[in-house]
């Protein structure tokens, strides 16, 4: 590749995953590689992290813009890749000094449009693997075989008014000289305070980042042991009023056989002189009706309880057919879309358009074409799903957004109503903390007041 003397030389670079470059290309064989007629079989179904530089004629970094890139199994770009470098360059804000100023620099910290913010990253500055110096041996190494051509008007007047004696051409040059070091040392405490900001700005990235995953393992780990004492608690309650309903029928028996005892003591105080034998006959007839009281009764609740048991299997049966139809009908329903409406919004999608819904908690939300029937279906479900929560605990969030006030009911039906802070962060709320002043909070899930939603 050949350039102008006052050209600049555009190339990317991709970085690996061991955070050293791992292919250099111009950019003209990046556009090819946009417009599918060449494929990277290196990020077959991977997301590559690239730079696109512009380097001058002394192979100096000018330029770097630091995006992503997704690649399909076939070593495609994926078609939804829209990061407009060009609009980027033009609106690059200052950066470090790789030889030749500072240079023009757009990256996830520093992007001039937040819109495309998600799309970029952040270098990694460390003195063990600065990716910036990595990007400026590259260029100096000049692998992709860069020239330009040399500049026809160089100085041929170097001579010409010069002063007409050499304590002129002194004072002249100390002054010059003293001049341009002044300068040159205010650019260079500029470049340092440029360069400290992005490495805090980058520093402070990477935090938000890692405290964002914290957070949210944190608060599915609270959701999960929520979850665990809810169903324990329900299996107690369960438990205990399965236990009263048997306590209630053993009593009703013993009542029974309470009363069937009196009655043959009775019986057998009246005949006592009747006999020794007649006694023992009415002994032994006392103990058979006893037992076949028992047997009566024991035969009456295992049949009830094969009754249950057979409803319960029953239920579940249906429930499974149901199950089974409601994913059939599914299906028919995607096959419909698909065949139906795929061809005109791939059509859309070809001529620059995008779909774009606001959802609360989640924001401006660019939906893929392919996640279109998903969000028609439910759309809280998916904007649960881009919060990194479920869509329960979603709702819960929302309704408390829309009015943030205590939702604890008393036990005269009476909800409490005091106001208290909006959570702007579906993953920051848990119910029955969140959502309840500071005298109704209950982090264990065993509070004694009653949800105003419940």
């Amino acid at each position: 590749m050949i350039c102008d003397h006052d050209e600049l030389a555009q190339a990317v670079m991709f970085f690996g995953e061991n955070g050293f470059i791992a292919k250099e290309m111009l950019y003209t064989e990046f556009e090819a590689l946009l417009d599918g007629y060449v494929l990277s079989h290196d990020w077959q179904n991977r997301q590559a992290r690239a730079v696109f530089v512009e380097i001058d004629a002394r192979y100096r970094i000018k330029t770097a813009i630091f995006f992503r890139i997704d690649f399909n199994a076939k070593g495609e770009v994926d078609a939804s890749w829209n990061v407009p470098l060009r609009q980027l360059t033009d609106n690059a804000l200052r950066g470090p000094d790789l030889g030749a100023g500072p240079i023009r620099l757009v990256c996830a910290s520093q992007c001039p449009i937040k819109y495309f913010q998600a799309a970029l990253w952040d270098p990694t500055l460390t003195a063990a693997a600065n990716q910036l110096n990595a990007l400026k041996k590259a260029a100096t190494r000049n692998r992709l075989g860069i020239q330009f051509r040399d500049d026809p008007d160089l100085d041929s007047a170097a001579g010409a008014g010069a002063p007409a004696n050499a304590e002129q051409l002194h004072r002249q040059l100390s002054d010059e000289i003293r001049s341009e070091y002044a300068k040159e040392l205010r650019n260079q405490m500029a470049l340092m305070l440029k360069d400290q900001r992005l490495r805090n700005s980058t520093l402070a990235r990477e935090s938000e980042d890692s405290i964002a995953t914290l957070k949210r393992a944190h608060s599915e780990q609270v959701e999960e042991y929520r979850a665990i004492i809810e169903e324990k608690n329900r299996a107690l309650s369960e438990e205990q009023a399965r236990n009263l309903e048997l306590k209630d029928t053993i009593d009703g028996q013993a009542k029974k056989i309470e009363g069937l005892r009196e009655y043959f003591e009775h019986k057998l105080e009246k005949v006592e002189g009747e006999g020794t034998s007649l006694v023992n006959t009415l002994r032994e007839n006392h103990q058979a009706e006893i037992d076949a009281k028992i047997s009566a009764a024991t035969r009456e609740l295992s049949d009830l309880l094969r009754m249950r048991e057979v409803e319960l299997v029953n239920r579940v049966e249906e429930e499974s057919l149901l199950r089974d139809e409601i994913a059939r009908l599914r299906t028919q329903n995607q096959l419909l879309v698909s065949h139906g409406g795929d061809d005109i919004l791939g059509h859309m999608v070809g001529a620059g358009i995008s779909f774009v819904s606001y959802q609360p908690g989640a924001g401006h939300i660019t939906i893929p074409v392919a996640d279109i029937t998903r969000y028609m279906e439910n759309a809280s479900a998916y904007a649960a799903e881009q919060c990194g929560v479920s869509e329960e605990r979603y709702l819960a969030w929302l309704e408390h957004y829309q009015a943030p006030v205590c939702s604890a009911i008393d036990e005269n039906g009476s909800m409490c109503g005091d106001n208290i802070p909006r959570i702007a962060n579906p993953a920051d709320f848990h119910c029955g903390d969140q959502d309840r002043c500071t005298a109704h909070k209950d982090i264990n899930g065993n509070q004694t007041l009653k949800y105003a939603g419940s």
